[in-house]
């Protein structure tokens, strides 16, 4: 009891601590959009900031930006989408050395919502919002769009008296091919027309309506009755809610194969209707988005299975994150690829708090994604650090190592004394001290440590220490 009131005491303080400094650096909403409705552009920008730190090799530059992405990070705990969007925008066009002019910052402050991010074959026009995540200081130019489903070209003009948001309806491209696709987009103005491009994932199906039906109805029956594979059963009744997420609006987070999905869906459905019931989820190869039954109720995870895989990585994200953030955030999925060179499989779930069931991550999922692993770490960033204290106490004996990011210890860590440990924080991380004290207490218990400071702050200094832990890891993969 006495560990769950100072665990809960120190995540309140820390929404707090963020939060005071948030108000204070941070001016007012900047953007007309809530936070929540634009999760998908700011992840967008996100991952541009990630690749562009990645690709800088200019310590100088490096340094200078971090202020501008502590104001991201500040943000985004307070839910300041305008101040989010910008810092990220700015930052990224600092670490490319690039000045933007005042049409480029109006560029770069667009954003583009789809009404729909799942399409039936027959739907031949999609809706789609123009909108401003913040305001530039200067007057808006004319705006010249290319926006693309297919071959199809729908071209917009955006006259500077134009109010946002701005619908706008993009021919989609006749076709009877299904796929998961993008709808592309090509701006600039009258005299630069290709200042800025990038994608938003979409996808077509045939007769989408009705195979969703099917489906639900499908979902329905197998929840009738307690399931003999509880993990494939919640994992196609979370599909089914995702694909009519999709179907029903824009894309939420992330850009996601909902014709992929949708068919593998099918195919589950199939394969726990048939006679007797086998498994849809062993076996499998790539990656899986998962649905875990645990007794706080039903964890998102999303997976990189490897049968053959030697080592299952799980990693715990920060908080505000999801499942995602691993694969699509964090050095533009960093962990993912470094997984893959390895062969390694790798478990990311869902965390809203270190005090969540997370023991079937541990106890069932390396069975089911990798058979023959036999090593199991655990990689965590911010609240996903103190999660990976709290799951390691529990399973140290199950544990080849653990790897917590910027994160402090919320209880004892006397289980951890013999469990080998990567401590990683940046220099301008407001979570240094936390990691400085939690690597203090392990060397006193003489716990199998490494310590390591990054030239970064609380986000970038996550794909910086990526590649060190898993050399660490290797080390102890070889033995």
């Amino acid at each position: 009891m006495r560990r769950a009131v100072l665990l809960t005491v120190w995540l309140a303080g820390l929404a707090l601590t963020c939060g005071l400094v948030a108000a204070q650096s941070a001016p007012g909403p900047a953007g007309p959009i809530r936070f929540a409705e634009g999760r998908y552009e700011l992840g967008r920008r996100t991952r541009a900031l990630e690749r562009a730190w990645m690709q800088c090799q200019d310590a100088e530059r490096r340094a200078a930006v971090i202020p501008r992405v502590q104001t991201a990070v500040l943000g985004f705990f307070s839910g300041n989408t305008g101040v989010v969007a910008q810092a990220l925008d700015d930052t990224t066009a600092a670490l490319h050395n690039h000045t933007p002019t005042a049409a480029e910052r109006w560029v770069m402050a667009l954003a583009a919502t789809p009404a729909r991010a799942f399409l039936d074959l027959r739907e031949l026009v999609l809706e789609v919002e123009l909108s401003a995540l913040y305001e530039v200081p200067s007057p808006r130019p004319p705006l010249t769009l290319r926006l693309m489903v297919g071959k199809q070209v729908t071209q917009v003009q955006l006259p500077s008296e134009a109010t946002l948001p701005h619908r706008v309806r993009v021919a989609c491209e006749p076709t009877r091919q299904e796929s998961d696709t993008a709808l592309e987009l090509v701006v600039g103005t009258p005299d630069a027309p290709n200042l800025r491009t990038w994608r938003i994932g979409l996808s077509r199906a045939r007769d989408l309506d009705r195979r969703l039906a099917a489906l639900k109805a499908a979902v329905t029956e197998l929840n009738q009755t307690p399931p003999a594979l509880p993990i494939d059963v919640a994992t196609l009744t979370a599909r089914l809610a995702m694909l009519d997420t999709l179907r029903k609006r824009g894309p939420v987070e992330t850009d996601l194969p909902g014709l992929q999905l949708l068919r593998d869906a099918e195919a589950m459905a199939q394969q726990l209707r048939a006679k007797p019931q086998t498994s849809t989820l062993a076996g499998r190869t790539g990656e899986l988005f998962l649905s875990l039954p645990t007794t706080k109720g039903t964890l998102p995870v999303r997976a990189l299975a490897a049968p053959e895989a030697p080592v299952v990585v799980v990693a715990f994200h920060g908080a505000g994150g999801s499942e995602n953030m691993f694969f699509d955030s964090y050095g533009d999925g960093e962990i993912v690829r470094l997984c893959r060179a390895r062969g390694w499989s790798l478990l990311c779930p869902r965390v809203t708090s270190p005090l969540d069931d997370y023991g079937p991550v541990i106890e069932q999922l390396p069975a089911l994604v990798a058979p023959k692993a036999k090593r199991i770490f655990i990689v965590g960033h911010s609240l996903g650090a103190a999660t990976t204290l709290v799951v390691a106490a529990k399973y140290a004996d199950r544990l080849a190592g653990i790897a917590p990011i910027s994160g402090r210890a919320p209880g004892s860590v006397v289980a951890l004394r013999s469990l080998p440990t990567f401590v990683a924080a940046g220099t301008k991380d407001f979570s240094r001290p936390g990691s400085e004290q939690l690597a203090d207490r392990l060397r006193a218990q003489e716990t199998p440590l490494t310590f390591k400071l990054y030239e970064a702050e609380h986000l970038l200094v996550v794909p910086d220490a990526l590649p060190d832990i898993f050399k660490w890891m290797d080390g102890f993969v070889g033995k």
